[in-house]
């Protein structure tokens, strides 16, 4: 079959239940700002993510070096990507989109 995401959940849950994680989690939303470090958003849920996977590296679970926040849309990207798993609005008229959308978000009345 293939990786799911409950083979790569499993192995941090034990982590993200206890009150060392919790005090780590408020130490890196600080140390990070209260932003997801890919898109810069500060709306919405905001996640810690290992950045090396505790399923790969376990020594590196509360290691604050190791983490960084991600809002929930950045954080499931880049768990598709390290499960082996397509990202969902990879194609090119997605692309196309988003670059129009982020035209329009720099210049709102582009015929004047």
């Amino acid at each position: 079959m293939g990786v799911t995401r409950d083979d790569w959940r499993r192995y941090s849950r034990p982590v993200l239940k206890t009150r060392r994680w919790q005090v780590l989690r408020q130490i890196v939303l600080e140390r990070d700002g209260w932003a997801c470090v890919d898109c810069g958003t500060r709306k919405g849920r905001l996640e810690i993510d290992h950045v090396k996977p505790v399923r790969s590296n376990p020594e590196l679970a509360f290691d604050p070096a190791n983490c960084a926040v991600r809002c929930s849309s950045c954080h499931a990207s880049k768990t598709r990507k390290e499960v082996g798993w397509k990202p969902v609005f990879d194609t090119p008229e997605h692309r196309a989109w988003g670059k129009a959308v982020a035209d329009l978000a720099t210049n709102p009345n582009p015929a004047t």
